[in-house]
Protein backbone atom coordinates (compact mmCIF):
# COMPACT_ATOMS: atom_id res chain seq x y z
CA UNK A 1 0.00 0.00 0.00
CA UNK A 2 2.82 2.23 -0.39
CA UNK A 3 3.94 4.28 2.56
CA UNK A 4 1.49 3.96 5.44
CA UNK A 5 1.43 5.68 8.48
CA UNK A 6 1.03 3.95 11.61
CA UNK A 7 0.75 3.92 15.22
CA UNK A 8 -0.03 6.69 16.99
CA UNK A 9 0.49 8.82 13.41
CA UNK A 10 -2.66 6.97 12.07
CA UNK A 11 -5.86 8.57 12.04
CA UNK A 12 -9.10 7.13 14.40
CA UNK A 13 -11.84 6.94 12.21
CA UNK A 14 -15.69 8.18 13.94
CA UNK A 15 -18.33 7.35 11.39
CA UNK A 16 -21.63 7.96 13.05
CA UNK A 17 -24.76 9.58 11.90
CA UNK A 18 -25.13 11.44 15.44
CA UNK A 19 -22.93 14.77 15.47
CA UNK A 20 -22.98 14.61 19.41
CA UNK A 21 -22.15 10.75 19.41
CA UNK A 22 -18.83 12.07 17.51
CA UNK A 23 -18.04 14.61 19.99
CA UNK A 24 -18.43 12.44 23.12
CA UNK A 25 -16.18 10.01 21.54
CA UNK A 26 -13.47 12.47 20.16
CA UNK A 27 -13.23 14.27 23.79
CA UNK A 28 -12.92 10.91 25.51
CA UNK A 29 -10.04 9.73 22.45
CA UNK A 30 -8.62 13.48 23.25
CA UNK A 31 -8.29 13.11 27.02
CA UNK A 32 -6.27 9.78 26.39
CA UNK A 33 -3.81 11.84 24.29
CA UNK A 34 -5.52 10.30 20.84
CA UNK A 35 -5.82 13.33 18.94
CA UNK A 36 -5.82 12.43 15.17
CA UNK A 37 -9.27 12.18 15.00
CA UNK A 38 -11.57 12.60 12.18
CA UNK A 39 -15.31 12.11 11.93
CA UNK A 40 -18.09 11.83 9.06
CA UNK A 41 -21.98 11.93 9.97
CA UNK A 42 -22.69 10.43 6.68
CA UNK A 43 -22.25 6.82 5.13
CA UNK A 44 -21.79 8.61 1.76
CA UNK A 45 -18.85 10.71 2.68
CA UNK A 46 -16.75 7.55 4.33
CA UNK A 47 -16.06 5.62 0.89
CA UNK A 48 -12.85 8.23 0.19
CA UNK A 49 -11.47 6.35 3.76
CA UNK A 50 -11.25 3.29 1.33
CA UNK A 51 -9.23 4.03 -0.83
CA UNK A 52 -5.94 2.41 -1.43
CA UNK A 53 -3.93 5.33 -1.53
CA UNK A 54 -4.81 6.52 1.74
CA UNK A 55 -3.35 5.21 4.75
CA UNK A 56 -5.60 2.88 7.14
CA UNK A 57 -6.36 3.97 10.52
CA UNK A 58 -5.67 3.26 13.19
CA UNK A 59 -8.93 2.36 14.82
CA UNK A 60 -12.77 3.10 13.17
CA UNK A 61 -15.71 3.84 15.86
CA UNK A 62 -18.70 2.46 13.65
CA UNK A 63 -22.28 3.33 14.62
CA UNK A 64 -24.05 3.47 10.93
CA UNK A 65 -27.65 0.99 10.62
CA UNK A 66 -25.98 -2.19 9.39
CA UNK A 67 -29.81 -2.20 7.66
CA UNK A 68 -28.35 0.43 5.27
CA UNK A 69 -26.37 -1.63 2.16
CA UNK A 70 -23.76 1.05 1.57
CA UNK A 71 -22.98 0.95 5.84
CA UNK A 72 -23.02 -2.83 5.47
CA UNK A 73 -20.73 -2.85 2.46
CA UNK A 74 -18.28 -0.19 3.94
CA UNK A 75 -17.95 -2.47 7.17
CA UNK A 76 -17.62 -5.38 5.34
CA UNK A 77 -14.91 -3.86 3.03
CA UNK A 78 -13.06 -2.38 6.08
CA UNK A 79 -13.24 -5.67 7.97
CA UNK A 80 -12.01 -7.56 4.79
CA UNK A 81 -8.56 -4.62 4.91
CA UNK A 82 -8.28 -5.80 8.39
CA UNK A 83 -8.64 -3.06 10.22
CA UNK A 84 -9.54 -2.36 13.62
CA UNK A 85 -13.03 -1.99 14.19
CA UNK A 86 -15.41 -0.89 17.33
CA UNK A 87 -19.30 -1.49 16.24
CA UNK A 88 -21.32 1.69 18.29
CA UNK A 89 -24.59 0.26 18.81
CA UNK A 90 -23.69 -2.69 16.87
CA UNK A 91 -26.23 -5.63 16.62
CA UNK A 92 -25.30 -8.02 14.10
CA UNK A 93 -26.23 -11.22 12.92
CA UNK A 94 -23.45 -11.27 10.26
CA UNK A 95 -20.63 -14.57 11.47
CA UNK A 96 -17.89 -12.52 10.15
CA UNK A 97 -19.04 -9.30 12.58
CA UNK A 98 -19.06 -11.31 16.08
CA UNK A 99 -16.13 -10.73 16.86
CA UNK A 100 -15.70 -7.42 16.78
CA UNK A 101 -16.07 -5.29 20.32
CA UNK A 102 -19.31 -3.04 21.13
CA UNK A 103 -20.04 -0.39 22.41
CA UNK A 104 -23.75 0.46 23.67
CA UNK A 105 -25.45 3.35 24.20
CA UNK A 106 -25.28 5.04 26.30
CA UNK A 107 -21.74 4.88 27.40
CA UNK A 108 -19.65 5.99 30.15
CA UNK A 109 -15.81 6.45 30.04
CA UNK A 110 -15.87 3.14 31.47
CA UNK A 111 -17.52 1.40 28.72
CA UNK A 112 -15.01 3.35 26.57
CA UNK A 113 -11.78 1.77 28.52
CA UNK A 114 -13.47 -1.56 28.32
CA UNK A 115 -14.05 -1.08 24.39
CA UNK A 116 -10.77 0.14 23.97
CA UNK A 117 -8.53 -2.48 25.97
CA UNK A 118 -10.91 -4.97 23.55
CA UNK A 119 -10.03 -3.39 20.44
CA UNK A 120 -6.25 -3.65 21.58
CA UNK A 121 -5.47 0.33 23.01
Amino acid sequence: MGTETTGAEAPILILTGNALEAVDITDYLMRRGLDNVISATKIELCTAFLDDRTPPPRLVFFAFSLSEPAAGDWLLTARAKGWRIILVNGESTEPELQDLPMLTRPFSTSHLDAVMILAGE
